[in-house]
C-alpha cells in the first residue's frame, strides 16, 4: 500500500550546523558522511563533509530501512494501518480456501460475495463449517462497497475522524472518495491545530497518485496479486512496470514492493507447504493402501523412496504459480522451515502389524539398546546393514511359512487387514523412515492378545498333572506390544 507521509509540525525544517554528522546509507550500498540541510515530504538536502558537494536526495535514493529511520528522526509519521472488515472464510475438501461475505444459503449451497461476483459452493464441497474472520478491505470489497459501508459509522462533524477515514479510503484506493473527505475535513479543521498541514500533506500524495492512476491502479493490481499468492504473475508485471515506467513518479512505492517481494514469496511458499505437505501424503497413501495384494517389502521401499518424490512433484506444480521456475531440490529447504510456522504434530500406529517391522525396530525407544556397536560407523553403513538385515528378515519368515513354523506372513497380514490399518501402517512407515519428518514421540501398548509376554501360555492336562507350554503369540508374533509414533 502507498505510504503517507505526515509532517508532524512544520513542511520544512532547517537543521542546525551544529549537530553531529550523519551516516546515510545509499540505495546502492555506499556510506554518505553529510550535515542536513532540509528535508521535507519528498527527501532531502544534504551537504557531504568529504568534498563539500551538495545533493538533493530523495527518500527513494535511501536504502529502505535506512529511509524509514531517517523519517522518523525527522519528525515524519508513517502511517501504515490497513482497514480491516468482516468476512467469511470457507475452508473446501480439496484443501482451497475462499474468502467471501456470504450472502445466502439454502439447504444444498452457499452463496458467497467477493467483490461484485457471487460464487455459488455446494455444502458438500465444505471440509469445515464457514469461519468468520477479519481480513484487509481489499480483499473483499471493491472501493466503492467500502466507502458506502464505513461513510455511515464516521462522524461527520469532527475533522479528524474524516480525515482517518480519509486515510483508510486511500488505503483501499478509494481515491476520489478520499479527496471529497478531505475537503470536509478541511473546511471543519481549525488553525490553530496541525490538521490543516496534515491534511495538505495528505491531498498531496493522494494527488500524486491520481495524476499517475494508470501507474498506480497496476502497482495496486501488483499488490492484490502477492496478497492471493501469485508471485509468479506479481514478478512479471514487476519487470514490465519497470520497463514500461523507467522514471515514475512513483518509484518509491514501486522499489519498496521490489524490496520485499522474495521475503514475502519465500515466506508464502514455506507457509504453503507447512499447511499442505501431510494432505498431499495422505491422498497418496491412501490410494497405495488399496492395494491388498502388494508385497510389503515393496511397500516399504516405495514408501522410503517412491512416495517422497511423489509429494514432491505434485507439490512443485502447485508451487509454480508462486515462483514458475521453482526446482523439486528448492522444496527441502522451505520445508525445513516448516517448525518455524507452527508445524501440526501427526500421529501413525502400526497396530497390530508391528511385528513386520521386526523385534529390534518394532520396540526401538522402548527397550535400552546398546549403541556402543555402532560407534564410528558412517550413516551410510548403517543404512546398508539395516537393508541387509531387513533382507535376512523376510528371507526367514520365507522360510518359517514354508515348513509351516510360522502362521502367516507380512502379505497375509497386509490382505486381512482393513483399509484404515494397511493406511496406517503405511503412514506410520514412511514418517519414520523417509526423512521427511521429525519424530517427535514414540509411544507402546502391550499386544491384548497376550498382555505384552509376546507368548501364549497353555495347560496339558495328562494322567500325571497339567503340564504348562508356551507358544508364540499369533497376534504380536513374539513382539509384545503395538508401535505407534508422532511426527512433524
Amino acid at each position: 500500500m502507498i505510504e503517507l507521509l505526515l509532517l508532524a509540525g512544520m513542511s520544512s525544517l532547517v537543521c542546525p550546523q551544529e549537530e553531529p554528522a550523519e551516516l546515510l546509507r545509499m540505495r546502492d550500498g555506499r556510506i554518505l558522511v553529510c550535515d542536513i540541510l532540509e528535508h521535507n515530504l519528498d527527501g532531502l538536502s544534504v551537504v557531504s563533509l568529504r568534498d563539500g558537494g551538495a545533493y538533493e536526495l530523495s527518500w527513494s535514493d535511501l536504502f529502505p530501512g535506512e529511509a524509514d529511520r531517517m523519517r522518523s528522526e525527522l519528525g515524519y509519521k508513517i502511517e501504515t494501518a490497513i482497514p480491516e472488515v468482516p468476512a467469511d472464510k470457507l475452508l473446501l475438501v480439496n484443501s482451497q480456501v475462499m474468502i467471501g461475505r456470504i450472502v445466502g444459503r439454502d439447504q444444498d449451497n452457499i452463496h458467497l460475495r467477493t467483490f461484485d461476483n457471487t460464487s455459488i459452493i455446494p455444502l458438500t464441497r465444505l471440509a469445515a463449517p464457514p469461519e468468520p474472520v477479519m481480513v484487509p478491505a481489499s480483499d473483499v470489497l471493491t472501493p466503492e462497497q467500502f466507502y458506502q459501508e464505513r461513510v455511515s459509522t464516521v462522524d461527520s462533524n469532527d475533522p479528524l475522524k474524516l480525515f482517518s477515514f480519509a486515510l483508510e479510503l486511500q488505503f483501499v484506493f478509494a481515491l476520489d472518495r478520499s479527496i471529497e473527505v478531505l475537503d470536509q475535513a478541511e473546511a471543519l479543521a481549525t488553525n490553530e491545530s496541525s490538521l490543516p498541514t496534515r491534511i495538505q500533506n495528505m491531498r498531496r500524495s493522494v494527488s500524486l497518485v491520481l495524476e499517475n492512476r494508470v501507474q498506480a491502479e497496476a502497482l495496486e493490481s501488483i499488490r492484490h496479486r502477492i496478497h492471493r499468492k501469485r508471485f509468479a504473475e506479481a514478478e512479471e508485471m514487476l519487470l514490465e512496470f519497470e520497463e514500461d515506467n523507467p522514471n515514475s513518479p512513483l518509484q518509491v512505492e514501486y522499489k519498496d514492493l521490489v524490496d520485499r517481494f522474495e521475503e514475502q514469496r519465500v515466506s508464502a511458499m514455506e507457509d504453503y507447504l507447512t499447511r499442505n505437505w501431510y494432505g498431499r501424503t495422505v491422498a497418496i497413501v491412501k490410494k497405495r493402501a488399496l492395494e491388498r495384494d502388494a508385497s510389503v517389502s515393496e511397500l516399504q521401499t516405495w514408501a522410503e523412496t517412491a512416495l517422497p518424490q511423489l509429494v514432491r512433484e505434485e507439490l512443485l506444480s502447485e508451487l509454480q504459480v508462486m515462483k514458475a521456475d521453482i526446482q523439486i531440490e528448492d522444496l527441502d529447504a522451505l520445508w525445513q522451515a516448516r517448525v518455524d510456522y507452527g508445524a501440526k504434530r501427526h500421529q501413525a500406529g502400526y497396530g497390530v502389524g508391528s511385528w513386520i517391522l521386526g523385534e529390534d525396530r518394532a520396540r526401538e525407544g522402548l527397550d535400552i539398546v546398546d549403541e556402543s556397536e555402532d560407534e564410528g560407523k558412517s550413516e551410510e553403513l548403517k543404512a546398508l546393514e539395516e537393508r541387509a538385515k531387513r533382507y535376512l528378515d523376510n528371507l526367514d519368515r520365507a522360510r518359517r511359512q514354508s515348513t509351516g513354523d510360522d502362521e502367516q506372513s507380512p502379505e497375509d497380514w497386509w490382505r486381512k487387514a482393513g483399509a484404515n490399518s494397511r493406511f496406517q501402517w503405511l503412514m506410520a512407515y514412511y514418517a519414520e523412515n523417509s526423512g521427511d519428518y521429525e519424530l517427535t514421540h514414540v509411544s507402546f501398548v502391550d499386544c491384548a492378545t497376550c498382555a505384552g509376554s509376546g507368548v501364549i501360555r497353555s495347560i496339558d492336562l495328562g494322567s500325571q498333572g497339567g503340564k504348562t507350554r508356551k507358544s508364540p503369540c499369533p497376534t504380536c508374533h513374539t513382539i509384545g506390544i503395538r508401535r505407534s509414533i508422532t511426527f512433524r
